[in-house]
């Protein structure tokens, strides 16, 4: 935690020296990304950790924008759990649709630290292939509907200066409202910005 916190301190100074004066006009953007997921308590005791997919379009102008951004992440549900229920295999899964403001602080620079957040509709699936008479298997299904919420930060690297496209890796928070404490996970995302 330590290295990350020099890191942090260390790059977005740094990236502040490279700044590129002069207007900017209203552009569109997108990306996609994809990495691993790892879900949060109370859920962190029912689930391994997972995959994740991401992807977006949007508006930006110079420091702040705001995306359109549709996320996925998959947890196998542990060995633990599916014993206690009696089944052979499961998976939870989570998907959001979500508007998401972006603030940057070196944008037109070769390093770049942003902040992101909003909220929209997300919705959990849950699947349990269970173990019937004989030889035949079958398989239960639940899906919940919610809002939820996600905040987090990140870098983007630009490889080439003259170029809107950059690199990116991020982490957020994310938080689906449902009955008791509700379901959250942590996707850390890697992909490319356009």
């Amino acid at each position: 935690m330590k290295k990350i916190l020099l890191i942090f301190v260390t790059l977005v100074p740094a990236a502040a020296q490279w700044r590129h004066f002069g207007e900017e006009p209203l552009r569109p953007t997108g990306f996609v990304g994809i990495g691993f997921s790892a879900p949060v308590n109370p859920a962190a005791r029912n689930l391994d950790p997972g995959w994740n997919l991401a992807g977006g379009v949007g508006i930006v102008k110079k420091y702040v924008g705001a995306t359109l951004d549709v996320t996925f992440s998959d947890f196998g549900i542990n060995h633990s759990t599916l014993q206690r229920l009696r089944a052979t295999d499961g998976s939870q899964r989570y998907w959001a649709i979500t508007v998401d403001p972006m603030v940057h602080v070196n944008p037109r620079g070769p390093v770049d630290f942003y902040l992101t957040g909003g909220g929209g509709l997300y919705s959990q699936v849950t699947e349990y292939r269970l173990r019937g008479g004989f030889r035949d298997d079958f398989e239960l299904s639940n899906s919940i509907y919610k809002p939820g919420v996600n905040g987090g930060a990140g870098f983007q690297f630009r490889p080439d200066r003259r170029s809107h496209l950059t690199v990116f890796l991020e982490a957020r928070y994310h938080h689906m409202f449902r009955r008791g404490p509700g379901a959250s996970y942590v996707p850390i995302t890697a992909g490319v910005r356009f």
